[in-house]
């Protein structure tokens, strides 16, 4: 249903729209919406998309404008609602980062349509690794190191959700290839003196699936496309390890 602060449903719409994780995932539903919007967005920051901005244009049929960090998050796009129907587009599910649900409470405050278009997320689709679900803990993320700035707070997610014999899925920055990735992962795992075995990289799911199980430095001599997100596992039911092994890269 389409809401606003007045209960009407004439107005001019946001739209927030989630593209799936491949070319072709995006719904028979977000394309009929796209269609009507005059203006047509598309968050970039989030996720090294494997696929190209004029893929999707043609598949759309509509011209698209990109959204840097600084512009989705001033917020400031989504008044152009007041007088056309526009629409913003995300890679995976729309609501997967913490940042957009501010999106629809701007719209909410000012008296904006807004509709949401889920799809699928890598939050569901690491379930190709045949590790469930609901045995999954808190998610965690690990940012591209800098000179000033070598964040590793995801090392002690990680450590609280072992403890509780929980799987980390570990969400890798933009544009931090799986060779630094690994590396970080590495120097965080020596300082802590944490020895964690074989690890999970899940590449291109939903596009061109690769599942990779090994240890950190057989992984670190794979050539691992992005988009890629890297599981931590804890405990493994013998199910768990059974598909686990029958579904990763030989």
């Amino acid at each position: 249903m389409i809401r606003n602060g007045l209960g009407r449903k004439n107005n001019m719409v946001f739209y927030l729209i989630g593209l799936g994780l491949n070319l072709k995932s995006i719904s028979v539903k977000a394309l009929e919406a796209v269609k009507k919007c005059n203006l047509v967005y598309l968050e970039n920051y989030t996720v090294d998309f494997p696929y190209s901005m004029g893929e999707i244009e043609k598949v759309i049929e509509k011209k698209i404008k990109e959204l840097g960090r600084e512009k989705v998050e001033n917020e400031e796009f989504i008044d152009s609602a007041k007088k056309q129907d526009i629409a913003l587009l995300v890679y995976g599910n729309p609501l997967s980062a913490t940042t957009h649900i501010s999106l629809v409470l701007r719209a909410k405050k000012k008296n904006i349509p807004y509709k949401i278009i889920h799809s699928e997320s890598i939050l569901t689709a690491i379930a190709e690794t045949g590790l469930q679900l609901y045995k999954f803990g808190k998610t965690a993320s690990m940012p591209a190191w800098k000179e000033s700035y070598k964040s590793n707070s995801f090392i002690e997610v990680i450590k609280e959700n072992l403890k509780i014999k929980a799987h980390t899925l570990l969400l890798v920055d933009i544009g931090l290839s799986s060779e630094n990735a690994l590396e970080q992962f590495e120097q965080v795992c020596k300082k802590r003196n944490m020895n964690l075995g074989k690890i999970i990289i899940c590449s291109q799911i939903g596009v061109d699936s690769k599942i990779y199980y090994d240890t950190l430095e057989k992984l670190k001599k794979k050539k691992i496309k992005m988009p890629f997100c890297m599981i931590i596992p804890s405990e493994m039911h013998f199910l768990e390890k059974e598909a686990l092994e029958a579904l990763k890269e030989k």
